[in-house]
């Protein structure tokens, strides 16, 4: 039964971690596409028109098979957790009814939104398309999370009496939609997300200006700048909420937060644990940061950490696997940091090489520093380009440790406090088939998508679209 639970938890993770690239790619591509096609009819751009185009006909693919990947999910809840399914049923189906909304609204603006390119009079109304399919998009990851905030901090229905009976009573449907984590989890999950979509879009963009020249290049650019610029202004908002996060995590999931933590430790003045592993209740192979840890917390050095943030107030049974979780914790933070310091020298780079401002400088006797190749063009330079490139496969790991963390880090719990994950399973041999079935869709999926949307673009001649020519 144990390995039939580990074997459905696997495939959960596994099926997820696929799904969720997709979803980034489908929930960024509207917006950028968006937004070039706003530049396109604000400054009557041949070039930005066609990114847009380009984009849509990307959108379509993605999906496409983000669809289909998201009912192969869909079954899986289903199949996998039936209890949990029979729970949310009751409870929190509300936010799986919207999704459906938000789903519906960006397929049917997509639909319009290609096939009627040029038949608005206003061009701007068919901008205006864009905006419902980026909102239905966004919207669609919104309500998926609302139901993962519940899980992390369940509400809507007498849990204390549903523990004691296994009944469940005094439903509350919209009280699902806000939980203590719920807008704090949906600012990070979204931000996350959209900068990973964004940072994947740039190290394509910046692969290609290693390769084309001309026009073309001039195209691959424009659109690396729309995307550094996606990324830039989320990567701040991140950070923002990702710091409100922790003190969430800390306020409404003490237990996990002492994980993430590897803390044993209450009162004033506690270090912060980098690195390191739990072996028989002992740390070791750490870094210690004396007072840290209440700093981050509270804003003070000598920041008072309560008994509950310090693993040594739960039993054992319901500690997640702490050296897991504390480590991809660390790596979460630590990728974090350094795509932030990267992207925070590629925005000064970028700075200093506009027109405006290059010229303040020079006038101000920076010219000898500014002559250094350094400081060339950060499109144009091609070490810049390979960590973009680097940058974007950095987000990928980034975006993946992270939900790691959060799901990981509320084990042994599918729904923090009420069901763990084992009451959850189906631990019926005959799941086995259908989960191998599932794990060789998803072997193939990612990488015959992308082949497919590289082969659909490389049939469409870009050069000639962006001079004008059929």
């Amino acid at each position: 039964m144990a390995n039939l639970v580990l074997f459905d938890a696997g495939l959960m993770g596994y099926s997820l971690a696929i799904h969720i690239l997709l979803v980034t790619i489908g929930m960024t591509v509207p917006i950028i596409m968006s937004i070039a096609e706003f530049i396109s009819i604000k400054y009557k751009s041949k070039m930005y028109d066609v990114m847009a185009r380009r984009l849509a006909n990307a959108l379509i693919i993605f999906f496409a098979v983000g669809t289909a990947s998201g009912v192969v999910v869909a079954v899986e809840l289903f199949v996998l957790w039936p209890k949990f399914i029979a729970l949310l049923g009751q409870v929190g189906l509300l936010p799986l009814y919207m999704e459906i909304f938000a789903f519906f609204t960006e397929a049917i603006f997509l639909a319009v939104y290609v096939y009627s390119w040029n038949k608005f009079k206003s061009r701007m109304r068919h901008w205006v398309l864009s905006i419902f399919i980026s909102i239905g998009a966004v919207m669609s990851g919104v309500f998926i999370t609302m139901i993962n905030a519940f899980m992390n901090t369940p509400k809507g229905f007498n849990i204390a009496y549903y523990l004691s009976t296994g009944k469940i009573i005094d439903v509350n449907p919209l009280a699902v939609l806000n939980t203590p984590t719920t807008w704090v989890e949906i600012g990070h999950v979204i931000g996350s997300t959209i900068f990973a979509g964004a940072a994947f879009l740039l190290a394509y963009f910046a692969y290609k200006l290693l390769k084309t020249q001309g026009i073309e290049r001039e195209y691959y650019k424009k659109s690396a700048k729309i995307a550094a610029a996606v990324v830039i202004v989320m990567i701040i908002l991140t950070v923002i909420i990702g710091v409100e996060s922790i003190t969430n995590i800390m306020v409404n999931q003490p237990e996990k937060f002492a994980a993430l933590e590897l803390n044993f430790n209450t009162g004033p003045h506690v270090a912060e644990v980098i690195g390191g592993f739990l072996v028989n209740n002992r740390t070791i192979d750490a870094i210690t940061v004396p007072g840290l840890m209440s700093f981050l917390a509270t804003g003070n050095f000598n920041g008072v950490i309560a008994a509950n943030d310090s693993l040594a107030a739960y039993p054992q049974s319901t500690w997640p696997p702490v050296s897991v979780v504390h480590n991809t914790f660390d790596i979460m933070v630590g990728l974090g940091v350094l795509i932030g310091i990267l992207m925070v020298i590629f925005l000064v780079l970028w700075l200093v090489n506009i027109d405006k401002i290059r010229e303040k400088l020079l006038k101000n006797g920076f010219s000898k520093i500014l002559s250094h190749k350094m400081f060339s063009d950060p499109f144009d330079n091609t070490l810049v380009l390979k960590g973009l490139i680097i940058i974007g496969i950095l987000a990928a790991f980034l975006l993946e440790d992270g939900w790691v963390t959060d799901e990981v880090g509320r084990q042994p719990w599918i729904i923090y406090n009420v069901m763990t994950v084992a009451a959850a399973a189906n631990t019926s041999p005959s799941v086995v088939p259908i989960g191998i079935a599932i794990i060789i869709f998803y072997i193939a999926v990612l990488p015959l998508t992308i082949l497919f949307v590289r082969n659909v673009m490389r049939k469409r001649y870009l050069k000639g679209e962006l001079e004008g020519e059929k």
